[in-house]
């Protein structure tokens, strides 16, 4: 369970979100005049039952407890309402102990390692995530080391002994791509069972592999992931076979050591999540946030998580509650934030109100733990620079900052600290999206900033990821697709026909019931004649070419995407893949 489920969970216990904070229409607005917050998908509703509906809607008072939850949890609540005595009474404060006890049980009740399970309601096979992670090379729970919490704090931020980093690590201020591609497959290669030597079976690793991998862990990661993947794409579209089959096979194994080696440290971020989570509100963070030194820097992450998450869900609430929605903003607006917020019920926090009350908690809880020396002084030079570097302005007084105060503080190098900040965004990427991606982010602005006119600036993979020039070694000709015929796709493609820049065979439908329609933009058409027997539809749904505006001169269906789908084994799937090893060498 994620922690946004699991502070989420917390939160909407708490009342029933099914109300909005919209502003209706002012009467006498115009088709093309702004709402001033979200907006529902009424689908078939009048303008008239959809304003209605939406008045009614904000009568609708949540109740009181989720703003008590808050204002108590932030010590904004009246002197005269806190004493112990009415705290103990207090039948809310009863029900929050119910709710954390609840948000718990359900941890417990998490199979143990994450597998799939088939949703009783939609018959869809989803994913069950476990009270462990599974590492992707044994298909068991991940193993936290019994020798003690400094060799827990090693997993969670792994290297490699001094003379094998020296022997394996590469020379960044002159290696290029080609060279790292070719040193990468070297160490991932072992020997194979016909003689050859090649990329072992899937999920086997090779233990030089993961050597070299954790020496240059800086230099690898998630750029690393994106040139394979294109180098990949490239070869499938130049008909390149056996090379894309190389390029696939090094690809995924490299996904494979990256997902192993960080492993252990996204164990130790759910096991923070499972103390953190269920105690959203709790100021008095000593209660569950202490322990050893790697659960607290796992206790902090979660809350520095947590923070950066709800930061861009108030910057996005604001943005879409403070935007009026016109047809020409109307689909930035639909795109921005939580698309669940514009389900009938939705199951999230999304009002500006709602996000700016949980932030500001999840702030006061983060500022209280960086308060408390006992939960943070102690913390590892690059996250004690992190929680520094966030309050600076300015790249130039952040440089400055860490030549002249921080870095002799505390006896380490600039090379040293922007290796480990490298290091921890590079974990961070290993984490899911949600909610952990504005925090790493972040820190890849941050690192971007530190390491301005060093040698760590330097990007040899800028020419494969950031190079739109045909010639380029990581070129590849995208094309357009058939799309079914009641897709997304081809719904938002009606948009186009709309306003005359069609160039194909496109929906069925008139133009104007697009999303135009759908948001009040555009009048509804008038019925259409029933067609007689002998007419057909204008689009039988075999053949879609997109419109010439959205396609933007690419080919159509070429076809390569397709051309290595043969070699997949249906039986490697979650839950049926056979366990791995990792390959010693002989």
């Amino acid at each position: 369970m994620r922690l946004l489920a699991i502070s989420c969970a917390f939160l909407l216990s708490l009342h029933n979100v099914d109300c909005f904070t919209a502003t209706p229409p002012a009467p006498g607005s115009t088709k093309t005049g702004g709402f001033a917050s979200s907006t529902e998908l009424f689908m078939g509703k009048s303008r008239k039952a959809r304003r209605q509906q939406k008045v009614e809607k904000q009568g609708k008072s949540r109740p009181q407890q989720f703003f008590e939850a808050i204002e108590d949890a932030a010590d904004t609540k009246k002197e005269t309402d806190k004493n112990a005595t009415a705290a103990s009474a207090d039948p809310a404060e009863g029900e929050r102990e119910a709710r954390m006890a609840e948000a718990q049980r359900r941890m417990d009740e998490r199979p143990d390692v994450s597998t799939l399970i088939v949703d009783d309601e939609t018959g869809i096979e989803i994913v069950a995530q476990g009270k462990a992670v599974m590492d992707v090379v044994t298909r068991k729970a991940v193993k936290l080391s019994d020798l003690g919490p400094e060799y827990r704090l090693a997993q969670m931020f792994p290297g490699v002994p001094p003379d094998i980093r020296d022997e394996l690590r590469m020379d960044w201020k002159t290696v290029e791509v080609p060279q790292m591609v070719e040193i990468l497959r070297e160490a991932c290669s072992v020997a194979l069972d016909d003689g050859s030597v090649g990329i072992p079976k899937h999920p086997s690793v090779a233990n030089k592999a993961i050597d070299f991998v954790l020496a240059n862990r800086d230099y690898l990661g998630y750029n690393m992931k994106r040139t394979l993947g294109r180098l990949e794409m490239r070869s499938m579209w130049k008909g390149n076979v056996e090379e894309a089959r190389e390029n696939r096979a090094l690809w995924r194994n490299f996904l494979t050591l990256e997902n192993h080696i960080s492993a252990p440290f996204r164990q130790i971020m759910l096991d923070g999540e499972g103390r953190v989570g269920p105690n959203f509100g709790n100021l008095d963070l000593t209660s569950f946030c202490s322990g050893e030194l790697y659960e607290r820097v796992a206790n902090y992450l979660v809350l520095k998580g947590m923070v950066a998450h709800w930061e861009k869900k108030v910057k996005d609430a604001n943005y879409v509650e403070n935007t009026p929605q016109t047809e020409a903003n109307f689909m930035t607006v639909l795109s921005t934030g939580d698309p669940r917020r514009y389900l009938p019920d939705p199951p999230i926090l999304y009002t500006l109100k709602e996000c700016t009350q949980v932030c500001l908690m999840a702030q006061q809880m983060c500022k209280a733990f960086v308060d408390t020396e006992e939960l943070f002084a102690d913390f590892p030079p690059e996250l004690r620079f992190l929680e520094k570097a966030l309050t600076i302005q300015g790249g130039s007084a952040l440089r400055k900052f860490m030549i002249e105060d921080f870095c002799p503080a505390e006896g380490i190098t600039q090379a040293a600290l922007c290796e480990g900040m490298r290091r921890l965004y590079e974990q961070l990427s290993n984490m899911q999206i949600d909610p952990y991606g504005d925090l790493t982010n972040i820190i890849e602005r941050l690192m971007k900033a530190m390491e301005v006119g060093t040698d760590g600036a330097r990007d040899p993979y800028a020419v494969y990821l950031a190079n739109i020039d045909q010639e380029g070694p990581g070129f590849f000709q995208t094309y357009t697709f058939n799309h079914d015929q009641l897709s997304l796709v081809r719904f938002l493609d009606q948009q186009y026909e709309r306003d005359g820049a069609g160039g194909g065979v496109v929906a069925s439908q008139p133009s104007s019931m697009g999303l135009q329609s759908l948001f009040g933009f555009a009048e509804m058409p008038p019925p259409q004649p029933k067609m007689s027997d002998d007419e057909t539809p204008r689009d039988t749904g075999d053949v879609y070419r997109v419109p010439e505006a959205r396609a933007c001169r690419r080919p159509h269906e070429l076809g390569w995407l397709e051309m290595l789908d043969g070699d997949q084994d249906p039986n490697e799937r979650l839950g049926k893949i056979p366990p791995g090893q990792i390959i010693q060498e002989a």
